[in-house]
């Protein structure tokens, strides 16, 4: 029987791995513009050695001879180069030159003190940096000017939120060399235009100004995104008295002083992935420096190169499951399967399910008013990334709230309904410290495994597990030393949640019928993902109908709203995968096991390896 399920194991982990390679090679191939461009990872020093990571779009068939025009692309602060790669591959399908970058202390470039990815909004020493930094666009521009293939008259700039005031920063210093540039979600460029004239802007200036864009509402401290269009000093840079229309061009391309803005139907990162969004910045970029390939700005395929790279991920999935499965059915790591009965707390299903809603609820009532006062905590040696660090002490506290209610709840209760450490899923017959290095060692080849061919389609592709702004990335010699401080605190959280889970939930007391291993899987998600899920539907939906964003908190310096409620409410785009994936591999190894150390080793590695590969540096 375990051959069995080893051999149907071992097939499913063939078949799985060959459709991961499969789905991001043509993932890839829509990265490329359909194949309209070569794509190319490139390394450049800025003056005091420090480096730049970038990755370059070659359009076929350009040359010294045949010079193409070329766009800088930058992305927003805390991102990476790839959350802005549908821009790139577009732009590149249509003949541009572009140079994608991650900025100083962002992806694989080296961080810099004064020139942090993070550094927009704040203090006022935060928002004088603004007026100066450029995050390592203006060495950038310089290394895209060095390439013989670029038409040195047509360069362009586009950059996201934070973004936005680097391009301009970089523009302004090199504007002999820049025809257009185009901010886009960026309230740092609109602080930008207040104290700068319009006459110093010596090229074409284009501007997305999302309907539902949070951030733009955070920094101009209107009610509704469409009033920026009414400001006296977005008139005066627009040259008119009157309220600027959107889409209307004012001034001239072929003068270099044309001043467009855009309202796309949709949010702040949400300009990441809308047609409307990157229609508006071709058809910008066409009229400013065309190219003359005469594709339409409706006619993209990033949407393909999105949609292939969630079948890769749930391929992915697929393969770290039945490699777990096939690790169990080994001589190694086969005693760590433990198939006798497990005890259970006795509990009815309605105990259950208000278990289940209990700890569904707590993450969502800590979100932000204990995740905001977690953001003056300032980064660290250790802890050297403040979103990593939010996102970590913030799962820490959950779990400490959790084990005090489980303590109440197993004097309570579970001690006199069976509740023991056996039920609770910390013990069984087979567990020893001899069991406890081997599910280090099983943990530690499971993640092993994900990260191999996470890093192997990278260096064959170019392209990341992605969606949106979630991915899985490339772990490199550089970031890999800063993984303990977070690994610890997610052992420490998920040894608790788990517990928890198991019994509180009732996780361990559903049978083996297919609607019981159904609940099971429910039951870990809802626990893990689910209080995070209604809070992105609420804010979003909350978003789409009325133009402003709810959970919009007050706090510190900004009693009317703090910024970082809105990027709370973001970032969680990014933590319900992540949630999902780790509930998904920690219900399955926990139903092989019955213990919570395989899904706790196996939940927390992977979980500060995200941190650690896709974060910025802010120490």
């Amino acid at each position: 029987m375990k051959s069995k399920s080893k051999n149907i194991s071992s097939i499913i982990m063939a078949v799985s791995l060959i459709l991961v390679f499969l789905f991001m090679s043509i993932a890839s191939y829509f990265n490329s513009g359909c194949g309209a461009a070569s794509v190319k990872n490139i390394y450049y020093p800025d003056s005091n050695g420090n480096m730049l990571r970038a990755q370059l779009f070659i359009p076929n068939g350009i040359s010294a001879d045949k010079k193409a025009p070329a766009i800088l692309n930058m992305h927003g602060g805390g991102d990476n180069l790839e959350c802005v790669g549908n821009f790139s591959s577009e732009l590149a399908r249509r003949g541009y030159v572009v140079l994608s970058v991650d900025e100083y202390g962002s992806g694989f470039s080296d961080y810099v003190t004064g020139n942090v990815a993070t550094g927009a909004g704040g203090s006022k020493e935060k928002t004088a940096k603004t007026s100066t930094m450029d995050g390592g666009a203006s060495v950038s521009l310089k290394q895209l000017l060095s390439y013989d293939f670029v038409d040195q008259d047509n360069i362009g700039l586009i950059g996201h939120s934070m973004g936005g005031s680097y391009i301009t920063n970089a523009a302004l210093q090199n504007a002999s060399h820049v025809k257009a540039i185009m901010p886009w979600g960026s309230g740092s460029f609109l602080d930008l235009l207040k104290k700068t004239k319009s006459e110093d802007f010596k090229f074409s200036v284009g501007y997305l100004n999302g309907k539902n864009d949070e951030m733009i509402l955070f920094s101009t401290h209107l009610d509704n995104t469409a009033k920026l269009l009414q400001q006296n000093y977005m008139k005066k840079f627009f040259g008119t008295d009157k309220d600027i229309v959107a889409g209307q061009v004012y001034g001239s391309f072929q003068q270099k002083d044309a001043r467009v803005v855009y309202t796309p139907t949709t949010s702040h990162i949400g300009n990441l992935v809308c047609s409307e969004s990157v229609g508006y910045l071709l058809s910008f970029f066409e009229s400013a420096m065309p190219t003359n390939t005469n594709i339409g700005s409706a006619s993209q395929v990033w949407q393909f190169k999105e949609t292939f790279d969630v079948f890769a991920i749930i391929a992915l999935l697929c393969f770290v499951l039945s490699l777990g499965y096939t690790l169990f059915a080994g001589k190694l790591f086969g005693s760590l399967v433990y198939e006798g009965d497990q005890p259970s707390v006795k509990m009815n299903a309605p105990l259950k399910w208000i278990g289940a809603l209990v700890l569904m609820v707590i993450p969502m009532l800590t979100l932000y008013k204990i995740g905001l006062p977690l953001t003056t905590i300032k980064a660290s040696k250790f802890f050297p990334m403040d979103w990593s660090n939010y996102f970590a002490w913030l799962t820490l506290i959950n779990a400490a709230i959790i084990l005090v209610l489980f303590l109440i709840w197993h004097f309570a209760y579970g001690k006199k309904h069976g509740g023991n450490a056996q039920s609770y899923g910390l013990i069984n017959s087979g567990v020893s410290w001899i069991q406890i290095l081997k599910t280090i060692g099983f943990s530690v080849a499971i993640v092993f495994a994900i990260y191999v061919i996470v890093n192997s389609c990278y260096a064959l592709f170019n392209i990341d597990f992605r969606f949106w702004i979630f991915a899985i990335k490339p772990i490199t010699v550089a970031r890999l030393p800063y993984l303990w401080g977070y690994l610890i605190v997610f052992l420490l959280a998920f040894g608790i949640l788990n517990m928890v889970s198991v019994s509180f939930a009732g996780l361990s007391s559903d049978s083996n019928s297919k609607l019981g291993v159904l609940k099971q899987y429910v039951i870990g998600w809802l626990i893990g993902a689910g209080g995070f899920t209604i809070i992105v539907l609420i804010y979003y939906m909350g978003l789409k109908v009325n133009h402003y964003p709810p959970f919009f908190y007050g706090f510190g310096p900004f009693p009317n709203g703090h910024p970082n409620s809105l990027v709370f409410s973001m970032k969680l785009l990014t933590v319900v995968p992540q949630f999902t994936f780790v509930s998904i591999m920690n219900t399955a190894f926990y139903r092989k096991t019955k213990s919570i150390y395989v899904g706790t080793f196996v939940s927390a590695l992977f979980l500060a390896m995200i941190a650690v590969t896709g974060n910025a540096f802010t120490f």
